[in-house]
């Protein structure tokens, strides 16, 4: 949902003749460095039920660690901030923790999942992008002082989204605590790779090569003198490989068909590895005796499915820009 908002958002402003600049923050540690206390604070502030705050309590506190290297061990050390890497109810709290982060400027949107943290600016010059995104840092910093979260600036990255065919002089890049956060072509948010035109294709190709590390380590049972049932060679297709493919298709629906074609190469090739069809069988007969859909009509099912289920959001914000999506 944050990322078909946040991709919403950029397509609207295409449309629009927008430029939509973003800053994605690196947060440091941040599940490691949540101020216990001030969590707590927050929950009472939030008129949580005192149950639940003293069960969330019993749970973060009086935690211990040790590291072990070889055959040495450390002493064993009290954790006096954090919340458990790996726990279930981890990225909730990181989340209540944030929840207060200083609302922005009308130019000025967020886009926040857990730490995963993205400023977005809108307008038609690039320097007033650079100015809003400053701006909102600078008010950003104070909050972040205050609540004991760190950035770290040097892993943090800055783009610029513009249509295909706009230019623009480049702006000089946004600073924060003194340092620069370089503009980039492509960068990762939510898995995903977005690229300044959103033409997709990097993130796809992206998609391809760790999808065909994960054919590879897979190769023992995908080969043609393979053991295993058909059945299973389609059904580990299925839960291991294609979700790799599809992750968030909803959201690069719009790559051009040549860019999806590509995947499709993938799934015929995993689809005739899992039964050991020869040279001569097409791959749309192999499509049909195994009943799966072509790569493409699989992605159109999966974001109908999702434009039907927009209209009981409850969040009027996904609502608002989900169409721009399709």
């Amino acid at each position: 949902m944050q990322l078909a908002r946040l991709v919403g958002r950029i397509t609207r402003n295409f449309g629009e003749k927008r430029l939509t600049g973003a800053v994605f923050l690196d947060v440091a540690k941040a599940f490691d460095t949540v101020w216990i206390d001030g969590l707590l604070h927050k929950l009472t502030l939030q008129n949580f039920p005192s149950y639940i705050i003293h069960t969330i309590s019993s749970y973060l506190r009086g935690r211990t660690f040790e590291a072990s290297f070889q055959t040495a061990m450390s002493s064993r050390r009290g954790m006096r901030a954090g919340v458990a890497q790996g726990g279930l109810i981890s990225p909730v709290l990181f989340s209540l923790y944030v929840n207060d982060m200083p609302s922005p400027s009308r130019h000025v949107e967020l886009a926040l999942y857990a730490d995963d943290t993205a400023i977005v600016a809108t307008s038609r010059k690039p320097t007033l992008l650079v100015s809003y995104l400053e701006s909102y840092l600078n008010d950003l910093q104070r909050w972040l002082s205050e609540w004991r979260i760190a950035i770290n600036v040097s892993k943090s990255t800055a783009i610029i989204f513009a249509h295909a065919g706009r230019r623009f002089v480049q702006p000089r890049p946004v600073t924060h605590l003194g340092e620069p956060i370089e503009w980039v072509d492509t960068t990762r948010y939510l898995g995903v790779t977005l690229d300044k035109g959103l033409t997709w294709s990097p993130h796809i190709d992206q998609v391809r090569k760790k999808t065909a590390q994960r054919l590879g380590m897979l190769g023992p049972l995908l080969n043609r003198k393979s053991d295993l049932s058909v059945r299973n060679g389609v059904l580990l297709y299925k839960q291991l490989i294609r979700p790799m493919m599809d992750y968030a298709c909803l959201v690069w629906r719009s790559a051009a068909r040549s860019h999806v074609r590509r995947l499709q190469v993938l799934q015929s090739k995993c689809l005739r590895l899992a039964i050991g069809a020869p040279w001569y069988v097409s791959n749309g007969q192999i499509h049909d005796d195994l009943g799966v859909p072509l790569f493409v009509d699989h992605i159109r099912a999966l974001t109908t499915s999702f434009d039907s289920k927009l209209a009981d959001v409850g969040n009027p914000l996904v609502r608002q820009f989900g169409r721009y999506l399709r």
